[in-house]
């Protein structure tokens, strides 16, 4: 991947097409599960951005506003917030529960450093409801994401999985009310932080050695044992009514997870996930990498929020979301081998030119090969074949067809496998399914 500016990356055309097949691959899957394709603006007025955002995220756009006014427009930094302002704007023509996917580029106006960029993709689902939504929605879009991923050929990987209700009763009790957020965005980044640092924190926010203590030890809560004992001992803990419910909720979404065959291996629970502090307001998951690719950072994650539209509607359309790092995942898979980036073309069949007399002839059987579903190319430059073959070989062609005039007049063609030196004999005015057969 490489760029011009910092934090834009491009493709070359082999890792586009692997980049693309990922894609594919993941939208093949929302798809099988009902929701629907869609696309928003990639600009939006700032204020609408800044009701979950924050000024350093947003790319501010000048010019398309008039000269003498305001930067008061600006490029999405993700797919949620838009995505709400299209259900409050549409909201009469959609059928609730929505069920929507989206694959696009978001910018973020952030410092590049490895695994994060400033232009990157994104894929997203979300069901909204209208009014209501049930929470086993929730155990659906992590059974999707795992099922998804797990279909990419990633190395290991672990959804954390908690409930913000869980996180915030709990800390209510032991951080004066005017800190509570400060320890959650705290406990939020302490993987990212030394443990020296996390503590020095900790104690300018909870001036009590005891509430400390309980603190750390109910972060630990993922070493009770698998996540149904986890969440056992949860629910023993005499807190208060948000943090019950919080507990309640999350057993529910595990339960069902476990029914359709997730264990713990893919998904974990852990009290210390917090994610997207504006954003959530009751399940939370963030996916990572199991082992010795830590520096990858967060490649899914996502959450249920009932409040998301409240800055642009009185009405409440409450939803449960995720998001696949696509930008992530692909330049790892490419590094470490496990994604093929050998085709430089995503056509299977290079259709040589031996006769330039002859050249609507080689088209013709081009196209007669499209028409059955088979990606074609027609060299039309002026070279000879040997140089024509060099060009299939550096593109990673698997067949070339081969044909001088006196075979075309015959009716007839060379198809030869490219990789291992097979030929066939074919004819050009019938091709269809033995055609087909032989490029399997």
């Amino acid at each position: 991947m490489k760029s011009d500016i910092s934090g834009f990356p491009e493709f070359l055309p082999n890792e586009q097409i692997a980049f693309n097949k990922v894609v594919d691959s993941i939208r093949g899957r929302f798809e099988s599960y009902g929701f629907v394709p869609m696309d928003t603006a990639a600009v939006e007025r700032v204020s609408t951005l800044l009701a979950k955002g924050n000024d350093n995220e947003i790319y501010g756009l000048y010019r398309l506003c008039d000269e003498n006014s305001k930067k008061d427009l600006g490029l999405r930094f993700d797919l949620t917030v838009p995505f709400a302002r299209y259900v409050v704007s549409n909201s009469s023509q959609l059928t609730f529960p929505h069920r929507r996917y989206q694959i696009a580029p978001v910018w973020r106006g952030e410092r590049p450093q490895y695994g994060r960029y400033r232009q990157f993709y994104q894929c997203d689902i979300d069901i909204v409801g209208d009014g209501e939504l049930s929470l086993e929605y929730d155990a659906e879009v992590v059974a999707l994401i795992t099922e998804t991923l797990s279909s990419l050929n990633l190395p290991p990987f672990q959804t954390k999985i908690n409930n913000r209700k869980i996180l915030s009763g709990f800390i209510k009790i032991i951080a004066p009310e005017e800190k509570v957020t400060d320890v959650i965005r705290l406990v939020d980044k302490s993987a990212k932080i030394s443990m020296k640092e996390f503590d020095d924190s900790l104690k300018d926010l909870i001036n009590s050695k005891e509430n400390i203590s309980k603190l750390k030890a109910f972060l630990d809560a993922e070493k009770k044992g698998e996540n149904l004992e986890v969440l056992r001992w949860l629910g023993t803990l005499s807190i208060n009514d948000e943090f019950s419910a919080g507990v309640e909720e999350l057993t529910v979404v595990i339960q069902i997870l476990k029914k359709l065959g997730i264990d713990d291996n893919y998904v974990k629970v852990s009290t210390k996930l917090a994610r997207g502090l504006t954003y959530y307001t009751g399940t939370v998951f963030e996916t990572t990498f199991s082992h010795d690719m830590e520096d990858v950072g967060s490649i899914s994650g996502g959450g249920r929020y009932d409040n998301l539209t409240e800055m642009l509607s009185d009405k409440s359309f409450p939803g449960v979301g995720a998001t696949i790092g696509v930008s992530r995942i692909v330049p790892k898979l490419i590094e470490k081998g496990l994604l093929p980036v050998d085709k430089m073309s995503p056509a299977l069949v290079l259709v040589t030119v031996q006769n330039r007399e002859f050249i609507g002839s080689y088209m013709k059987i081009a196209s007669k090969l499209r028409k059955i579903g088979v990606k074609t190319e027609v060299y039309l430059q002026d070279k000879n074949l040997k140089a024509q073959l060099n060009y299939a070989n550096k593109k990673g062609y698997n067949f070339v067809i081969i044909a001088n005039e006196f075979e075309l007049l015959e009716g007839q063609a060379i198809l030869r496998n490219f990789k291992t030196k097979e030929q066939h004999v074919i004819r050009t005015e019938f091709i269809g399914k033995e055609v087909l057969e032989l490029l399997k």
